[in-house]
């Protein structure tokens, strides 16, 4: 689920990297499956999980890092919507900030997909 953890004042932020084409238009991306992000975010209360986006050129062979498209967020604060069809979590990368709180968040997951069984 994450592929680094950052250290900040006594808190640990799990960072998980993400590329994307950045001459594309903005399009749902699966962000996490489902039931991982649920058991972790229930079972670790200090669990906090940060995206990290980073955009890219393709041209050919040719790859080339847009400095100006990095984009950071956390699932729990994003408009999600979660696929029937693979039970991922998607959302836009770039997209407005909802507030919610963590038992909000979890509640969201719960009711919206098929693997969670409790």
């Amino acid at each position: 689920m994450h592929d680094c953890e950052i250290k900040k004042e006594g808190r640990i932020y799990y960072v998980n990297v993400k590329i994307t084409n950045a001459e594309t238009r903005d399009n749902k991306n699966d962000i996490s499956a489902v039931e991982k992000l649920y058991m972790q975010y229930d079972v670790n209360r200090d669990y906090r999980l940060v995206y990290a986006v980073f955009g890219f050129k393709f041209r050919n062979v040719n790859i080339s890092f847009v400095k100006n498209y990095i984009h950071m967020f956390s699932p729990q604060f994003l408009p999600i919507y979660v696929n029937p069809r693979n039970d991922k979590l998607q959302a836009y990368y770039k997209a407005d900030a909802e507030e919610r709180t963590r038992d909000e968040f979890l509640r969201l997951l719960r009711e919206n997909s098929r693997s969670i069984k409790l």
